[in-house]
């Protein structure tokens, strides 16, 4: 047995480990393990050997796939379908607001079934339907229905909370796996930094008729530098309304008339604190999520993430929606066209070990290099660090710290 060219070897402060980096698969070592895996990277080991050494380890690599040679190309899992750019508010910060917001017509429902068809076909598992206001498009059901029989495994809907109907939410209980409410504020007290007015008890009232239609409910607010010391706040409200919680991290350029909400290293720091005593991870924008580590050297924008604009077009990841970064229209040309010409600019070649800045750090095949479009925003480049590294750098010094200690 020899490992395949896709494990990596890293230090976990002080603790060794390696990891697959087709599915994520992580393993810290002992110093007996760490020998042979050492020998697992220079030489053919036999299996009865490697057994011999330390038989858990062993069957672990084998069962996570550590000696199977990588895919040419990273399968896509997930995928962003912006249904409408019609909303009834106008939030800060917002990702998908351009020129086209409230001055367009929503795509027919045969355009938006045929782009799931084909993100299912392409082996989309994870979609996210999100808009525009999702719920003021009234063919919202039909949507999920098609996704769903199509064979996508986990169907999310993300509203502003506002223009739900019992009506509407008893219609996609046969198919939502989970409808996220965005909050902007942890109880009705709250400025709202992100929204302008408070809706609190409004968003808890759409939460509770979530649930009552049979439909998993998540919170998911925006963490910035006013509210990043609230994630423990945030996660009571989630318990008190039986939710789970997801949050965003607020990403704009420093230029921006929201720099002043950009989160302080200072704050970045302090968040990270919050999430490990949450169990959560810093990497997601989709965290809160179980403590897990998951080895990476990229975000997976272009690669195995890509993002449906309300008028067909794909962009990389839906914080990458510009024009920079078209890469075709998922109405008018196959899933399979467009992935290539993602490879084709480079989408693949994103990797953690040829950022300025990550290739030398400790960390790097745990964050994968943080997000790009942060990347973009905080450098002007794809190819820097996250403009969160912070957050990151630190979550993963306490936590190799916490562990070499629980360890010792």
């Amino acid at each position: 047995m020899r490992f395949g060219s896709n494990v990596v070897a890293f230090d976990l402060c002080g603790i060794p480990a390696v990891g697959n980096l087709d599915n994520g698969a992580v393993a810290g070592l002992t110093p007996e393990g760490a020998q042979l895996c050492q020998r697992l990277f220079e030489e053919d080991v036999a299996e009865e050997e490697a057994r011999r050494i330390d038989p858990t380890l062993a069957q672990w690599l084998i069962d996570s796939e550590f000696f199977a040679e990588p895919r040419e190309t990273a399968p896509l899992t997930l995928a962003y379908l912006h249904v409408t750019q019609r909303c009834n508010l106008s939030c800060a910060g917002c990702y998908s607001e351009d020129d086209a917001r409230n001055n367009c017509e929503d795509a027919p429902t045969d355009a938006m079934l045929r782009a799931i068809d084909e993100l299912a076909e392409g082996g989309v598992n994870v979609l996210t339907i999100s808009g525009g206001e999702t719920f003021l498009r009234p063919d919202l059901p039909q949507l999920l229905q098609r996704a769903k029989e199509a064979g996508i495994g986990t169907v999310t809907v993300i509203t502003n909370g506002t223009c739900t109907s019992d009506e509407a939410l008893a219609a996609l209980a046969p198919w939502a796996d989970a409808i996220a409410v965005s909050f902007d504020g942890w109880s009705a007290q709250c400025p709202a930094h992100i929204r302008g007015e408070q809706r609190f008890h409004l968003l808890c009232d759409t939460v509770h008729r979530i649930q009552a239609a049979g439909i998993s409910a998540h919170i998911t607010p925006t963490i910035h530098g006013k509210n990043a010391g609230d994630m423990a706040r945030y996660v009571q409200l989630a318990r008190e309304l039986g939710a789970t919680m997801n949050y965003s991290l607020l990403s704009c350029e420093s230029s921006d008339a929201l720099a002043p909400l950009l989160p302080s290293d200072e704050a970045l720091r302090s968040l990270a604190q919050s999430l490990l005593a949450q169990g959560s991870m810093p990497k997601s924008s989709g965290g809160p999520v179980p403590f897990s580590l998951f080895a990476a050297t990229s975000c997976g924008a272009g690669v195995k993430e890509l993002s449906v604009a309300a008028d067909g077009a794909v962009y990389p990841c839906h914080m990458l929606m510009r024009p920079q970064f078209h890469l075709g229209n998922l109405f008018e040309e196959p899933l399979e066209a467009i992935r290539r010409r993602a490879l084709e600019m480079g989408f693949g070649q994103l990797t953690v070990d040829e950022f300025d800045g990550c290739r030398d750090c400790g960390h790097r095949y745990l964050c994968g290099g943080g997000c790009r479009a942060r990347a973009l925003f905080a450098h002007g480049s794809l190819q820097q660090p996250d403009g969160y590294c912070q957050l990151m750098r630190t979550y993963y010094d306490q936590l190799g710290a916490s562990l070499k200690q629980q360890f010792a």
